[in-house]
């Protein structure tokens, strides 16, 4: 296998990276002109593109012979749809157009998507299929349905695969940090209502079905959910990470109305510094569904996939992982009688 991987920097695109390497694959990283030296794997092939120039990306010496291309360069916050199209949009149409533009037997291709591509589940019995209609309610997931709908146009020319992930949580991650913050912490607040569920997947599960979505014969031209078999609340969640930490924190929960003001003003800064901060109203809106829930039967069913990692064992991973990197403190010792006054809060 010569594979072609776009965001390699990132989260899920360096743990693709290791996968890919530790199984005898010759791999080529696909960087922007900006990407810095010290964030380059010295392990494989370096080649420059700028995702948003098509003939920059069409030139590219990185697509000969290469026999897979795995996509997963994009952005996952911004203010308006408009910078998350150009973050995630282009980029996918464009590299797109590039690997049509060559000559040769196309490389297997492997886009990867989101869950927020699709929409909220209608009810805790009922996650949401790949043959569901998909209704984003935000942004940022309008624009991964526009990049899979950018692939969709080459499905007859291009051997393509969309994988969609649930939420993914595992050592380099930061989206799940806030979250191991609060509740490794003395108080946790929960932005999200306790009974909230959603799925969720470890990010080395999800990198097992990149590989396969890449590889199996009947994934060609399929979409496919992947998440855990058992979807977990985020009172549960809390619970884990608290017990990975030896934590007893005190839960208070943030009202909904409250966060939707503090986004709104969050989104007037950032409309004057030009900034897209972490919180705004595409959050607030990903926050407000009961249930974020997909089935993944039929990537087990077509790709011989299952989740592998447990999530208790995966939560205290990567707890341990954000300890030894110092994104984390190990909890202090709570007082004697604490306990007995962080019971009385959680429900």
């Amino acid at each position: 296998m010569i594979a072609v991987v776009t965001g390699s920097t990132g989260f899920i695109g360096s743990h693709l990276v290791d996968t890919l390497l530790a199984q005898g694959a010759t791999v080529r990283a696909l960087y922007r002109p900006e990407t810095s030296p010290a964030r380059r794997d010295a392990r494989v092939a370096s080649y420059e593109a700028d995702l948003l120039d098509d003939r920059s990306l069409r030139e590219s010496a990185v697509w000969r012979g290469a026999t897979h291309v795995f996509h997963l360069a994009g952005v996952t916050k911004g203010r308006t749809l408009a910078r998350l199209r150009a973050g995630n949009v282009f980029p996918t149409a464009n590299v797109l157009a590039a690997v049509a533009a060559q000559s040769g037997t196309p490389p297997r291709i492997v886009l990867v998507s989101s869950q927020a591509a699709g929409s909220p589940a209608p009810a805790a019995d009922h996650p949401i299929r790949e043959s569901d209609r998909p209704i984003p309610v935000e942004a940022y997931g309008r624009s991964k349905l526009q990049a899979e709908q950018a692939a969709v146009r080459y499905r007859d020319t291009l051997p393509i695969t969309i994988v969609r992930p649930s939420a993914v949580y595992g050592p380099r991650d930061r989206d799940f940090l806030a979250a191991f913050r609060q509740a490794s912490g003395r108080v946790a607040f929960h932005a999200v209502p306790r009974d909230h569920l959603l799925s969720i997947v470890h990010v080395h599960d999800l990198v097992t079905a990149l590989v396969a979505a890449g590889t199996a014969p009947a994934a060609l031209g399929k979409t496919y959910f992947v998440a855990n078999d058992e979807p977990v609340s985020w009172r549960q969640l809390y619970a884990l990470i608290a017990e990975a930490a030896g934590a007893q924190p005190l839960h208070l929960q943030l009202p909904l109305a409250g966060l939707r003001l503090a986004a709104g003003i969050a989104d007037l800064v950032g409309a004057m510094t030009g900034r897209d901060l972490l919180l705004n109203r595409n959050k607030v809106a990903l926050a407000r569904p009961r249930w974020w829930l997909c089935d993944a039967s039929l990537a087990r069913d077509e790709l011989g996939w299952s989740p592998a990692v447990p999530l208790q064992d995966g939560i205290r991973e990567t707890y341990l992982w954000y300890l030894a990197q110092g994104w984390l403190r190990a909890p202090k010792r709570s007082a004697p009688g604490d306990a007995e006054h962080v019971s009385a809060h959680l429900n």
